[in-house]
């Protein structure tokens, strides 16, 4: 059994440093650069990727983008009061129960809300697939589909 010299001993805790000072500022570097994507920036990617699989026309991106802004636009209110009533149900757990008046007032809000938010989106996507050409409208369809699947949680991922 050979007894390792000081001096080896160094090096390697001085080696270990610098893999780990370098791993930290590796991580922080990447964190910083996570937290810099702005939600517009993402939109606009999406946007960019649905417009070159569809292969849309310069008039076909300008009208989409038209409609995508009206969009948002139009569903802001919505969200901004579903987001509100929630706050107000769920801050009074303790003293409201499911009987009280209160209680099922902010329940059918939120369902007519939720109703109007699926008539909306539904209207706006109707209205894109109607600016696409007929070799477009099956593509759309598609991506249409996948979008409505991604975040799809059935219960058997609950067992």
């Amino acid at each position: 059994m050979t007894i390792l010299s000081p001096r080896l001993l160094s090096i390697a805790v001085i080696l270990l440093l610098v893999i780990n000072s370098g791993l930290v500022i590796f991580l922080l570097m990447e964190r910083n650069r996570s937290h810099h994507h702005s939600p517009e920036a993402y939109w606009e990617k999406a946007f960019d990727k649905i417009a070159t699989k569809l292969e849309y026309t310069a008039l076909q991106k300008e009208q989409h983008r038209s409609l995508r802004k009206q969009h948002v636009q139009q569903m802001r209110p919505f969200y901004d009061s579903i987001r509100q009533t929630k706050v107000m149900l769920f801050s009074n757990t303790g003293s409201m129960e499911e009987s009280d008046s209160l209680f099922a007032v902010h329940m059918e809000k939120l369902s007519s809300w939720q109703i109007t938010l699926n008539r909306l989106h539904y209207e706006y996507y109707k209205k894109v697939r109607s600016l696409l050409t007929p070799t477009q409208q099956p593509r759309y369809d598609s991506i249409l589909r996948k979008m409505m699947e991604r975040g799809r949680r059935d219960s058997s991922q609950y067992e």
